[in-house]
């Protein structure tokens, strides 16, 4: 009786494996979406504030060219837009980088699921033998005999 009871535990451990395995194939994809979320998150604060030392530095410049006497027509307007458009420009990067970051880390949890879910069919790849089952049911019927 004992015996098919191990034949069952020896038969049932593949299947343990490949649940495991598709379990944390699953938490990998999780984590990878989570990262990504985080990273998209950290993304927009660095953006706001790029947004803000962008609207201080225009102030400051404006105050600087009003308390000297320059209107803000000619060079110190074009020095002011210029600065506008390169603020635009990093901002414009700060989001391009981090949307990549972000989908990176998307595909590499997609790819750990992926991989990880091939390995867990991997495992129950032998269970196509009659053997298998048999000894499975066996032992389960056993199992259930003695505790049951």
């Amino acid at each position: 009786m004992f015996e098919s009871i191990l034949k069952w535990a020896s038969a049932a451990a593949p299947l343990a494996s490949a649940g495991a395995q598709f379990y944390a194939a699953n938490e990998a994809r999780k984590a990878g979406n989570r990262q990504s979320k985080l990273i998209r998150e950290q993304t927009s604060r660095d953006v706001a504030q790029r947004q803000r030392q962008n609207q201080r530095l225009l102030a400051s410049q404006r105050a600087r060219y009003s308390s000297a006497g320059v209107t803000l027509e000619g060079t110190p307007g074009m020095v002011l837009d210029e600065t506008d458009s390169l603020a635009a420009q990093d901002i414009a990067d700060l989001y391009y980088f981090g949307n990549q970051n972000a989908n990176a880390a998307r595909r590499s949890g997609r790819a750990s699921m992926i991989g990880g879910s091939l390995g867990g069919l991997g495992a129950l790849g032998d269970y196509g033998s009659e053997t298998r089952r048999a000894d499975l049911l066996d032992g389960f019927n056993s199992f259930k005999k003695l505790f049951w």
